[in-house]
């Protein structure tokens, strides 16, 4: 006899009336309904990438899926929906069920572009929930080697010089490779011309020949072009020196009082239960922190992980969309 039974048993003995009986009899049924319900995940869940496959954000989604996949003994796949700077993506994840099974691995470019286009089939500040940010980095200043400028003073003294003369790449409109590059602008009071590539293969390679003078890149994909001498690296935009390039000053080192981040982050869609958020978040917490896994971010990715609660990653979002959003702000830039 279960606890619910010996329950009604002993009410029943005790000449309760049978009015109040029917009323505890369909309670102790739902008792049993929720002490049997299944646990996440019972089915295959979906990490939904923004970005083509092959990318920095789709690799770390197939290494958080297969550490799931191997933890749960439940498949979790990764699906691939780029276009339109992640909004696309965004739209998918933000009208699916509340229930964990699909979920959205964001950047800050995929997540920052819900607040750019003027007409969006969800609120991005409001659509999804955080559940963890997986990695964090600085962005990366670098110019051309024929650019007479070897240091961040240098960059800035000659921008004053050369009002709107300087150029610098961007990996496409609304970028935070763009943005980043209007913080710096508007920071150190200079005045430059953006140059718009499509991706960071073509803006490096313009960079590597002369052709724009200095862009804001994430850490790694500079890196082969300043080895070969043909960029140089000027600053990184986080509070402290990266790992992956230490010998690369900051941005508050080189007098400029400005601090930038690019990270990558899992989201559920609004609404998702706490249970299912923890849940996750415990679990790539342990994988990433490992030190292995640590090691990788470094090398591979130029980012870093610090263990964080969901609200904690909540709070960092709303600082971090406030700077952005001043910088969409002064430059006017919407997308359609």
């Amino acid at each position: 006899m279960n606890s619910n039974t010996y329950n009604l048993a002993v009410v029943i003995r005790r000449g309760v009336p049978r009015v109040l009986l029917a009323l505890a009899a369909p309670l102790a049924s739902i008792n049993v309904v929720q002490a049997q319900a299944p646990e996440y995940p019972i089915k295959v869940v979906r990490i939904v990438v923004p970005f083509p496959a092959g990318g920095s954000t789709d690799v770390l989604a197939r290494m958080v899926g297969q550490r799931l996949t191997e933890t749960w003994g439940q498949n979790v796949i990764v699906e691939n929906r780029p276009g339109a700077t992640g909004t696309i993506a965004g739209a998918l994840v933000a009208k699916s069920a509340p229930d964990g099974y699909t979920l959205m691995m964001h950047s800050t470019s995929s997540y920052t572009s819900g607040f750019l286009y003027r007409k969006l089939s969800y609120d991005a500040a409001t659509a999804f929930a955080p559940v963890i940010r997986c990695a964090i980095s600085g962005l990366y200043i670098v110019s051309s080697a024929t650019l007479p400028a070897a240091n961040i003073k240098e960059l800035v003294a000659l921008a004053k010089r050369r009002p709107n003369e300087v150029t610098y790449a961007t990996v496409g409109k609304g970028s935070v490779a763009h943005m980043g590059a209007e913080m710096f602008n508007a920071a150190a009071g200079i005045k430059t011309v953006t140059v718009d590539y499509k991706g960071s293969a073509p803006a490096l390679l313009a960079l590597a020949s002369g052709e724009v003078g200095f862009s804001v890149l994430n850490i790694l994909d500079p890196g082969p072009f300043v080895k070969q001498g043909k960029l140089r690296g000027l600053a990184v935009t986080s509070a402290k020196r990266s790992p992956a390039i230490p010998e690369v000053p900051t941005l508050l080192e080189s007098g400029i009082n400005i601090e930038a981040s690019l990270w990558t982050g899992l989201f559920a869609p609004a609404g998702t239960p706490p249970a299912v958020i923890n849940k996750l978040n415990g679990e790539i917490g342990r994988y990433i922190a490992a030190p292995q896994t640590n090691t990788w971010l470094v090398n591979n990715f130029g980012g870093e992980f610090a263990p964080h609660t969901p609200g904690e990653f909540r709070e960092f979002l709303t600082g971090d969309t406030a700077r952005w959003q001043k910088v969409i702000k002064q430059i006017g830039l919407q997308l359609d």
